[in-house]
């Protein structure tokens, strides 16, 4: 069997030359992000690069919001979710910037939580203070060792961590969320600076811990877009980042407990059921790219509160990309590819600059311009010509 010779670079080039017919090769083969990451036509494989990985090997947790108001049917939307292959509810509580107007109230979350399987569900709780010591006696009340239980607090403050340590919990309690950054029109490497910033400062506040103690009590929470490779990247850069953080500041490396939701501001209005491909995209980028746990906001959430089928899709999009495609059987598949090699180290170095700008007091300031991806198609282009009914709650 006659093997082919191996390509050249400059071989490459000739063909490209010969397809551009005198047109410029950097104008039309290379871009620039935002954040002023030059993007290349043709990478070389890298070797020996930092390995980005989840804690565990095994597929990330499949989430699901649990933002309704009713706390029965938050609680009935919840078992069809966990039946159905979710791993874990985020507990959106009312008043939450992630809300939007809907929410379980913390008098409500006792009601919503009842009979759920909470020793083999994770809980991911979006709220403040007072949201996490109404989940904190709720499950005081049940027959669940804390410690053996998943729970993230989310809390921006660290005044209950003492309590909710000594209750059994094993953390995170405070929780690093670049998803308000994302929404002001940042750009990825702003998202994540002021994501570790956010973080070291969550660090300081919890300086009183151990050591072990204080590795493992800060999580990150990252949104993810349309941008498979460039999510893929900055997922993948945030993990390098915190080590960074953890080995700078002499604390154990501990895994990141990493959780990624897709795009708010990439969601289309109109022809919503586009927003399932450009879900796919985020899934595929945060999953390969070292996501501990993900949710999928359904393709209607922009519309409303979204009813069943629509909560329906958002889960299968990611149980397929699991349990077909198998993407979380490597770990860190991207490693040595060029591409995403060279947008990690971009990104790493662009955000390291805006956390340090961050900690000197200098921040990035909201595009107004940048909070909408615009989706193409069925907004400004291709459009229906009569809209389905929005599949939301009645």
């Amino acid at each position: 069997m006659t093997s082919f010779s191996p390509a050249t670079e400059g071989q490459w080039l000739k063909k490209v030359e010969a397809v551009l017919k005198g047109a410029d090769f950097a104008e039309k083969l290379i871009s620039t992000t935002a954040d002023g990451i030059t993007r290349q036509p043709l990478y070389q494989p890298v070797t020996g690069g930092a390995r980005a990985l989840r804690p565990v090997h095994g597929p990330w947790a499949i989430t699901t919001r649990m933002d309704q108001m009713n706390p029965a049917a938050a609680n009935a939307q919840a078992r069809e979710d966990i039946d159905n292959g979710v791993d874990g509810l985020v507990l959106v509580m009312a008043g939450a910037a992630t809300a939007r107007g809907a929410g379980v109230k913390a008098s409500d979350l006792a009601a919503a939580l009842h009979g759920l399987p909470l020793h083999a569900v994770g809980l991911r709780l979006e709220g403040g203070t007072k949201d996490a010591e109404a989940l904190a006696r709720h499950i005081d009340k049940q027959p669940l060792d804390p410690a053996r239980l998943s729970v993230s607090f989310g809390l921006a403050e660290a005044g209950p961590v003492a309590a909710l340590m000594k209750q059994g919990f094993a953390g995170p309690f405070m929780v690093a969320d670049g998803r308000m950054a994302h929404e002001e029109g940042m750009t990825p490497a702003e998202e994540l600076g002021l994501t570790l910033a956010q973080g070291v400062a969550h660090l300081r506040a919890l300086d009183t811990l151990s050591d072990s103690d204080l590795a493992r009590a800060v999580g990150m929470t990252l949104a993810a877009d349309q941008d498979m490779f460039m999510t893929l990247a900055k997922f993948r850069a945030a993990r390098l980042l915190w080590a960074r953080v953890l080995e700078a500041a002499k604390l154990p490396a501990e895994g990141l407990a990493l959780h990624g939701e897709t795009s708010w501001r990439m969601m289309a209005t109109l022809d919503p059921h586009t927003n399932i491909l450009r879900a796919t995209a985020a899934v595929f980028g945060a999953g390969l790219g070292g996501a501990s746990s993900f949710t999928v906001l359904p393709f209607s959430q922009a519309q409303g509160l979204p009813n069943g089928f629509a909560r329906r899709v958002a889960r299968n999009v990611q149980i397929v990309v699991q349990a077909e495609a198998g993407l979380w059987q490597v770990d860190d598949p991207a490693a040595g590819a060029g591409v995403i090699e060279d947008l990690t180290a971009q990104l790493c170095d662009r955000a390291w600059a805006v956390f340090q700008a961050a900690e000197k007091g200098a921040r990035p300031k909201p595009r107004p311009e940048a909070t909408s991806s615009l989706p193409a198609v069925g907004t400004t282009a291709y459009r229906l010509k009569e809209e389905y009914q929005p599949e939301v709650e009645g």
